[in-house]
């Protein structure tokens, strides 16, 4: 395996740039290597750092600035978003342990009985329209708003 020192993602041997920030500068991994596992909410970092260092998993939790996403606009990422790095030589027992962690956040969303539809669990057509029609919406608020004043300063105009 092949560690990408600007991301700090693992690819396989075979290939010549990381696959996720297309750098070229590539190594072998070693043991000690911090590497990233995934973007995590910040509930769900604060359940796992508590559970990676329970296991005693070497982890850093770091926040959520830059790439790993392939296209140019993820309406899912947060500015609290964590980044979350494993050691390599415990980076199997750190994915078992964020999948257990990620199945209880996810029981206990199921618990909690959301029955409304959420903007990010809406299908993505529906999503589409919804944020056009916003927009819409929003560009008839900025003319009513710039006409509005524009009446205003006429009338304060015709007084004097």
């Amino acid at each position: 395996m092949l560690y990408c020192t600007k991301c700090r993602g693992v690819c396989q041997d075979s290939v010549s740039r990381c696959p996720n920030c297309k750098s070229s500068k590539l190594r072998p991994v070693e043991e000690e290597d911090l590497v990233r596992l995934h973007r995590v909410a910040q509930y769900t970092a604060s359940l796992l750092e508590k559970r990676l260092s329970q296991e005693g998993v070497v982890f850093r939790l770091e926040p959520f600035t830059t790439g790993w996403v392939s296209y140019l606009y993820d309406n899912d990422v947060l500015p609290t978003d964590k980044l979350v790095l494993a050691r390599w030589s415990d980076y199997e027992r750190a994915k078992e342990l964020s999948a257990e962690v990620s199945r209880q956040v996810e029981k206990e969303r199921a618990s909690v009985g959301e029955e409304e539809e959420t903007f990010q669990d809406m299908p993505p057509k529906k999503r589409i329209a919804v944020q056009i029609v916003s927009v819409f919406l929003f560009i008839v608020l900025i003319m009513l708003v710039v006409y509005g004043a524009d009446f205003i300063a006429n009338w304060l105009k015709g007084l004097f």
